[in-house]
């Protein structure tokens, strides 16, 4: 099975973005997004596929090329984690105080 090839690292894309547009926070601004939308996306797989796009044609690169973990050969977006993946469990305690109030 071929291996797959590594990608960019998130430093080099955001020293690639800095170089040609500016901080990181001005390109969220240009973009209309909120001020960490770019950080948040070269960072979590599970935010922005449209900001990962966004970054892609902004560096001249399909987004596979700089993430093949995230996107497949065809360009297509792979399965991601959902944000309810990363929200604390509540601990037994906190449950257990729900439910005598």
């Amino acid at each position: 099975m071929p291996q797959q090839a590594p990608g960019w690292h998130a430093e080099d894309i955001k020293a690639e973005l800095r170089k040609r547009y500016g901080s990181l926070l001005r390109l969220s601004r240009t973009w209309g997004l909120n001020r960490a939308a770019v950080s948040n996306a070269l960072h979590d797989p599970a935010h922005s596929i449209p900001t990962e796009m966004r970054i892609a044609l902004a560096l001249g690169v399909r987004p596979q090329v700089l993430w093949p973990d995230r996107w497949d050969a065809d360009g297509k977006s792979l399965p991601r984690p959902g944000k309810q993946d990363r929200k604390a469990k509540p601990v037994a305690a906190d449950s257990q105080k729900t439910r005598a109030a």
